[in-house]
């Protein structure tokens, strides 16, 4: 057996990485995952209301005249927001085929899974487009893993994981693939679950840690894998070379109700190895 370290997968070469734009008009054909306002069709809700909170959500990240990635994009409110802030967004969904890191439950068959989550993702994806058209949108739309993210949507200055961690079975794996193709800023939002409400102000080793969430008696949460530590998430980014750090904690609307998240802003302070 070789004692080489196992390299990271290369991003996946520029062809046909953009989807081409897809012309929806029927709003009861959509799932929105967050409210927007749309000209033509007036205030649509959604779980997730960030219209008066998102800059909270990034960090604070001033994106104007950067090129964005978006990592978890849903019905697109993000991408649009930092889109109409100056960004020259691009946005790759997390919750489509190969994307969707299911755990691998015995019993848990994906072969029944993945038509009816596939179906309800296709509506999310119809919400994307027919926002994309009503707010005369150019942000593009990539496809691909979090694991080897196209080069065609380099150069980056800052990727953003849209509470995206959390669905990955290899968070570290997913911010060394943005870390490869980001020349500025990675930013991370996690959400931060009730028990773990003192993570971001607990010392030391304390404050490290990555919590696992799926549970063996309990099969039907087979879409979430981890709670990450902001503390852990902060020395994620100084390892791949962005080695100025801050943590903000905030509250966003989720499902009627205010939640508690925490965003990592991470600068880059040296080059990430290209070779592990």
């Amino acid at each position: 057996m070789s004692g080489a370290p196992a390299r990271l997968e290369p991003p996946a070469p520029a062809e046909e990485a953009f989807v081409a734009p897809r012309t929806v008009t029927d709003l009861a054909a959509c799932h929105f995952t967050h409210a927007v306002d749309l000209p033509g069709y007036g205030p649509v809700a959604g779980p997730w209301d960030m219209r008066a909170t998102w800059r909270a959500f990034i960090g604070e990240v001033d994106v104007a005249g950067k090129r964005v990635l978006d990592i978890g994009t849903g019905s697109g409110f993000l991408s649009f927001a930092m889109e109409r802030a100056g960004a020259r967004v691009t946005s790759l969904p997390l919750d489509r085929g190969a994307s969707w890191d299911i755990v691998p439950f015995p019993g848990v068959v994906r072969s029944l899974v993945d038509p009816p989550v596939e179906e309800h993702h296709g509506r999310i994806a119809d919400a994307y487009w027919l926002s994309h058209a009503a707010l005369g949108s150019r942000a593009r739309v990539v496809q691909g893993s979090p694991y080897a993210i196209p080069r065609a949507v380099a150069p980056l200055d800052i990727a953003v994981f849209e509470t995206a961690l959390m669905r990955l079975r290899d968070p570290f794996r997913a911010l060394h693939a943005a870390a490869q193709l980001t020349r500025e800023s990675l930013v991370v939002t996690e959400f931060l679950p009730r028990r773990f409400h003192l993570l971001p102000y607990l010392p030391g080793r304390l404050a490290r840690g990555m919590y696992l969430v799926p549970r063996a008696a309990d099969r039907a949460r087979f879409g979430t894998w981890w709670v990450v530590a902001p503390e852990t998430l902060r020395e994620f980014l100084r390892i791949l070379g962005f080695g100025e750090t801050r943590v903000s904690v905030h509250r966003q609307r989720l499902a009627g109700g205010w939640h508690r998240f925490y965003t990592v802003v991470g600068r880059r302070t040296e080059p990430t190895n290209p070779d592990l």
